[in-house]
């Protein structure tokens, strides 16, 4: 049977350790905070919680959980990690025979520092997960509605193959690109742009592909709308979220919840935006509501996957999210 929604990109197994001893050091302003412990020391932690990680298995969990038939492609190791993030998919839902398993390569894993503020620092492994290739892709089985393409360790190529076989085949595409992609020649990305239905980016993401600061969020949007025929997302943490398709653009505000660990956020909000758009006729507002609650849902527990929401919220949980237009001109 066909998928409604194919993830593809990293999948790992996290383990998030908190604990009062990880002090955040405030910067300058526009600098970021730093995480600091005294080297040397013996740091007492709370109870670890280990969880499957990685973009693509994260958007996952999203859509499964929201009624939507899902597949992941992600590489994994034979090993006990690469059961682990397996058996942690098909209790979200999501379908794992397109996951490609890997004898020579160990899972990739991932270990989150996480301060009393609920921010927190990555120490990656990329393993199995940093070498998916082309020839790794199930090509024949990658019918969909839609793909949601997470981090590819900077492979820009293995994209365009993805782009290129989602045009030929109708399927539509929303793009969160990693870190590695976004160094790439930025003209390169941009043309790449045309033909994504949904771009998400944060925006720290943003401004290094549009080389503009990250304050001015809104010739970001400028920007970045007029390089796609799509709908561009920028996500600005706990100051809203902003959608534009061409001229047309949204920001949603969200509510003052308490935040106890913010990873996995974006993934939360980039793969329900997309439910959103996919439930409710590629409407904007609908997505950026719907979108917004799953991210305040994930931030008040441990884990990427723990607080997202089991189901499609109604329309009276839907309005309490105020949605607003923005002028980017």
């Amino acid at each position: 049977m066909p998928y409604d929604v194919i993830t593809v990109g990293a999948a790992v197994l996290d383990v998030y350790l908190e604990s009062d001893a990880f002090k955040v050091e405030k910067r300058k302003a526009n600098e970021s905070s730093r995480a600091c412990f005294i080297l040397g020391e013996k740091i007492e932690v709370n109870a670890p919680t280990f969880s499957s990680g990685g973009g693509a298995t994260n958007a996952a969990a999203t859509f499964a959980h929201l009624g939507f038939r899902t597949g992941c492609i992600s590489k994994i190791g034979n090993d006990h990690s690469g059961r682990t993030v397996s058996e942690d998919l098909e209790h979200n839902g999501v379908h794992t025979d397109l996951l490609v398993r890997s004898s020579s390569e160990a899972t990739g894993y991932s270990t989150l520092l996480t301060a009393p503020n609920g921010e927190r620092t990555a120490m990656v492994y990329r393993g199995a997960s940093g070498t998916l290739s082309a020839k790794d892709i199930p090509w024949t089985h990658l019918r969909s509605s839609w793909l949601y393409v997470t981090s590819l360790n900077g492979d820009i190529a293995l994209f365009k193959n993805i782009l290129e076989h989602a045009i030929a085949h109708g399927i539509h595409v929303a793009w969160n690109p990693g870190t590695r992609e976004l160094e790439a020649e930025s003209n390169t990305i941009l043309k790449l742009l045309r033909s994504v239905d949904v771009i998400i980016l944060n925006t720290h993401e943003s401004a290094t592909l549009t080389k503009l600061p990250e304050m001015h969020i809104r010739f970001m949007l400028g920007t970045l709308s007029k390089r796609t025929n799509g709908v561009v997302v920028i996500t600005a943490g706990s100051k809203g979220t902003f959608a534009c398709r061409k001229d047309v653009c949204f920001f949603a505000l969200p509510n003052d919840v308490p935040v106890i660990n913010t990873t996995g956020s974006g993934d939360a909000l980039g793969s329900a935006f997309v439910s959103g758009l996919m439930a409710y006729d590629h409407d904007i507002v609908g997505a950026l509501r719907l979108g917004t609650l799953n991210a305040e849902s994930v931030i008040q527990k441990v884990g990427a996957k723990n607080g997202l929401l089991n189901r499609m919220p109604g329309p009276r949980r839907l309005s309490q999210i105020i949605v607003e237009p923005y002028r980017i001109e």
